[in-house]
């Protein structure tokens, strides 16, 4: 009979989680105050490169990501009215991020790969 053993080993994997966390921690950065959970809507979803809209991430960036692409959609919506968005492309394994953008009321703040 095998015996089992308590590792006391720490964790060494240092891969970001794009999820509903990760979003309010860098939006609270941008906007100087905290941002609560049940204030963000969200969504993760498979698609393929031609079923993206350009306006989100253009064409030449979109033919450059993966086959299937995991999409991350955040959006948070200020007592004044303006609107943040954040998408965010991981692939399958949701190990890797490929691409980040960033919108403010529909306006393209900042695109990154």
């Amino acid at each position: 009979m095998g015996i089992l053993y308590h590792s006391k080993k720490k964790a060494t994997c240092r891969a970001d989680v794009y999820d509903v966390v990760w979003f309010i921690k860098k939006l609270s950065k941008r906007l100087d105050r905290k941002v609560e959970v049940n204030e963000v809507g969200y969504e993760s979803i498979m698609l393929t490169p031609d079923e993206v809209d350009e306006e989100l991430i253009p064409l030449g960036e979109i033919q450059t990501l993966p086959n299937p692409l995991l999409a991350h959609s955040f959006i948070y919506v200020e007592d004044e009215g303006d609107e943040w968005i954040c998408v965010v492309v991981t692939d399958e394994s949701h190990e890797y991020k490929h691409y980040e953008t960033w919108f403010k009321n529909n306006e393209t703040l900042n695109r990154r790969r």
